[in-house]
């Protein structure tokens, strides 16, 4: 055993060496000299920022019909002439968000109005979509991806691994994208009666680490995310972290402002938000290698086509655990925030009232009596007022004519589009009443949250639809079933 090691080691790698390589897809607006002609016109930035992230038309003249507006600027390459409106139009989304108390559904239906309240919005890099329609086609779809995150090229390798599945374009079962989607369902989500075992032993587990954890007690945020982190952790891959892996596993929650930001926007803060990252990712591989776990990504790696191969194998395991991390602890827990918040006839911090109505249940008592009678349709309804993930980057395949501001515009092949779960699950088109909250809606299924309509019989049709989706809602259900027990 002592002679293996060595060689576990040499094909494992080196978390930092992957943290630490070269910087991809830098472009003038994000380079430090942009940032330094940002601080040298900090005043007058931040001035039509405000403007912009106040003002509807001026936030369209930043973002789409200014000479110098931030489409011109990606249809021309992002060059440094058009530096000064780029930041002044990061600045203006920004101002946006908060003049929208962070609530970023907020933000879209505003940014949708101000550019007509059609099917298309601008945002960041890319022209955003909102119908429940056009977002179910593309969800269809074999989507091509490019390294990008909320319609921003993402920073890699220092926030983002570059090979991460959410990055790769779909493909057949040759490609890169189904190599990875299939080893995540094989070594972690199909594991029959192992996993099964394990999602039934998450209720013993809980009880043991919070025998008395009452439901009014899930509103402090981080007893919700070390919950949802040592269950995610335990389902995967089989151990009960310690309350302090499990708060250090609650960063893939707590920083999830930060994963958002662009190169420029990290540079801009002195790449603080890069290096919480970084260290995220570094404790996160950490752990899995005090509990021993190396070989099981070193099998996945071996077991993948020579060509999609890591080297180092510790490569894919940052990848796999990002995952789990991002969306299957991060996810989660703002699934379960959600939930528990709602059965108090609460609102968690990132949920507008104006945009949620309680009438059909209006106590406690009746929302708790709901949950019991059907808790995966309360957790899914709860998820389509208030998803998790909010929306999606793809690419246009082609060259593609859209309706923007009442003129057809033809927008490049390559092109960022993404599609907004959050306005599309609350398209009156489909949802009756898409504000009302009500577990009993007959087509909850057709809510896109987990990216697809999960729960329909059609959830084939889907390609990328979430593989831990039932991982999330099983995780939720323990957690919600202990805290409910306890309150009685």
């Amino acid at each position: 055993m002592a002679e293996a090691a060595p060689l576990i080691d040499q094909r494992w790698g080196s978390i930092d060496e992957v943290l630490d390589g070269p910087l991809e897809d830098i472009v003038p607006n994000n380079t430090w000299c942009a940032i330094i002609l940002l601080w040298l016109t900090l005043p007058l930035t931040l001035l039509l920022g405000i403007i912009g992230g106040s003002c509807a038309c001026f936030f369209r003249l930043l973002g789409w019909t200014g000479c110098c507006s931030a489409y011109k600027s990606v249809i021309n390459g992002q060059p440094c002439r058009y530096s000064f409106c780029w930041f002044s139009y990061l600045f203006s989304m920004l101002v946006a968000l908060l003049k929208s108390g962070g609530v970023r559904l907020r933000l879209f239906m505003w940014e949708k109005k101000s550019f007509g309240g059609k099917e298309y919005f601008w945002h960041g890099e890319g022209v955003w979509c909102t119908s429940w329609a056009r977002c179910d086609e593309i969800m269809r779809s074999m989507q091509d991806r490019k390294k990008a995150f909320g319609s921003l090229t993402a920073p890699v390798p220092d926030v983002f691994p570059p090979g991460i599945a959410i990055f790769l374009p779909c493909g057949g079962n040759d490609s890169e994208w189904w190599v990875i989607r299939n080893l995540i369902h094989t070594y972690f989500l199909e594991m029959a009666l192992q996993y099964n075992a394990r999602v039934a032993d998450l209720d013993a587990n809980l009880q043991q680490n919070w025998p008395n954890v009452k439901l009014v007690d899930m509103d402090t945020p981080a007893v919700v995310q070390q919950m949802v982190s040592k269950c995610i952790f335990y389902v995967v891959l089989g151990k009960w972290v310690t309350d302090d892996e499990a708060a250090i596993l609650t960063g893939w929650r707590t920083n999830a402002s930060l994963f958002v930001f662009p190169r420029a926007t990290q540079r801009m803060i002195f790449n603080l938000g890069v290096k919480k990252i970084k260290k995220l990712r570094k404790d996160t591989i950490g752990i899995v290698e005090k509990y021993g776990l190396q070989e099981i990504f070193l099998q996945m790696n071996d077991s993948m086509p020579p060509q999609y191969r890591r080297v180092p194998a510790v490569k894919l395991c940052d990848e796999i655990m990002y995952v789990f991390g991002f969306a299957g602890i991060g996810g989660t827990s703002a699934c379960t925030e959600t939930v528990s918040a709602f059965l108090q006839l609460k609102l968690p911090k990132e949920c507008a009232k104006e945009t949620i109505d309680f009438s059909k249940y209006d106590s406690a008592a009746a929302m708790v009596e709901c949950y019991k009678a059907n808790p995966v349709a309360y957790i899914k309804e709860s998820c389509r007022v208030n998803p998790p993930v909010t929306s999606a980057t793809s690419v246009l395949k082609e060259d593609t004519r859209i309706e923007m501001l009442g003129e057809e515009v033809t927008l490049s092949k390559g092109m960022y589009r993404q599609y907004t779960l959050s306005l599309a699950n609350r398209d009156p088109e489909v949802f009756e009443e898409p504000g009302l909250f009500n577990p009993q809606r007959p087509n909850l299924s057709k809510a896109l949250t987990w990216n697809g309509a999960f729960g329909m019989t059609n959830e084939e049709d889907y390609p990328r639809i979430c593989p831990g989706r039932n991982l999330s809602v099983s995780v939720c259900k323990a957690i919600i079933d202990r805290a409910l027990v306890s309150s009685e």
